[in-house]
């Protein structure tokens, strides 16, 4: 109890799983120790216990606890029967109040609007707005999106503006969870791009398949003019343990222009707080090979591998929330140097159904044999519709 008041739910929830292994708790210290280990980020652990307590003045909070698990994985269609059934049983339920008005917010659909800007030291600019609708079927498993984007890329001497459609499709209830993506440059080149995923191993793996418009992620006039276009194969790996959470992607991208890229990044995200609940340490190894070199879009052709560490601190409820995030990295081999990178973000409801949202991100690291710098701003307004 002492260590949960005091915000250290790593430490309470190890030690409330080494006590529950010798002999039974009460329902009151059960519920702390399964709140302790979602709040830590081990809601496998933590969903066993609240299942344990489901009877007696505790079970209500324990229900709450396994609904905002379903609400943090995704699963806003399964979270909101269950505070409903809380609700039904005690109508001023406080924490079934929220998570049911958090889990329909998701469930609404919703159009968003968003402009943003970027630039980095090659003297590479991109302006980007889009507008976006997702909505789900009467089940709340089946996720639908339309998005219309315009971009406009340039250099010093060149420039090239683009715009396309995209169109996504999710659905929760099959067992792979798969998802579709396809999209159309409108201006440009015009030709179909997509991508598939699907979610295995109780959503550890994650697969991924498709060809991508390159040209608009090379964020450069020559790439989008060239209608370059990629191959991919993704997989990310997830798994928790009671120090904390690793996550393991690998992309591959075979590109038109007949170079290849191969990208992974290893990330740990450590459940050890010790500057307080807010803030979470994380490192890292990041690494990008190619076959070769080429000017419109970053492409090491000695490889680049580098290590990193940072702390992101998290603050917010209900109708807020705030990230800030830095980190600090070295080379470990090929193109790379010391970097470092910042990033912040915010979203504030303003009303029951619009918000706002702020997205910066700055970072400095060394590419091509030089310094680089790059840097990016983003700003949203959604809407929610009833």
């Amino acid at each position: 109890m002492e260590l949960s008041d005091a915000g250290n739910y790593q430490a309470a929830g190890t030690l409330g799983m080494t006590l529950m292994a010798q002999n039974p708790l009460d329902a009151q210290l059960q519920l702390v120790v399964a709140n302790s280990l979602a709040w830590s980020g081990r809601v496998n652990d933590a969903t066993a216990v609240y299942q344990g307590i489901s009877s007696g003045s505790q079970a209500k909070a324990a229900a709450v606890g396994l609904a905002n698990i379903q609400r943090w994985r995704g699963r806003d269609d399964l979270a909101r029967p269950m505070y409903q059934r809380v609700l039904t049983q005690e109508p001023d339920h406080a924490d079934a109040k929220e998570g049911l008005m958090l889990a329909e917010r998701e469930l609404s659909p919703r159009t968003t609007l968003s402009a943003g800007a970027a630039s980095d030291s090659a003297q590479l600019k991109r302006r980007i707005g889009s507008a976006n609708h997702k909505w789900r079927d009467k089940t709340g498993a089946q996720i639908f999106e339309i998005e219309s984007s315009g971009f406009y890329d340039w250099t010093p001497t060149d420039a090239e503006p683009q715009t396309d459609v995209t169109f996504k499709y999710q659905n929760l209830a099959l067992p792979l969870k798969p998802s579709l993506e396809l999209s159309m440059p409108t201006r440009l080149n015009p030709a179909v791009f997509g991508a598939a995923h699907v979610k295995l191993l109780n959503d550890q793996l994650t697969l991924g398949a498709g060809r991508l418009d390159w040209g608009k992620m090379a964020a450069h006039p020559v790439a989008s003019r060239q209608g370059l276009a990629a191959n991919f194969l993704s997989a990310e790996v997830t798994q928790s343990f009671s120090m904390g959470t690793l996550v393991g992607r690998l992309n591959y991208y075979g590109i038109s222009d007949n170079n290849a890229i191969w990208a992974s990044t290893v990330n740990f995200n450590s459940s050890w707080r010790p500057f307080g609940s807010h803030f979470k340490p994380f490192v890292g190894v990041e690494t990008r090979e190619a076959d070769r070199n080429v000017a419109t879009y970053w492409s090491p052709a000695q490889g680049s591998g580098s290590a990193y560490a940072g702390l992101m601190g998290e603050w917010g409820d209900a109708d807020w929330n705030f990230f800030a995030s830095g980190q600090l990295g070295a080379p470990l081999w090929g193109d790379a140097g010391n970097s470092w990178s910042v990033s912040a973000g915010a979203k504030r409801w303003v009303t029951n159904d619009i918000a706002l949202g702020l997205n910066v991100w700055s970072m400095a690291s060394w590419r091509d044999n030089s310094a680089y710098r790059s840097q990016s701003i983003g700003l949203n307004l959604e809407k929610i519709w009833h």
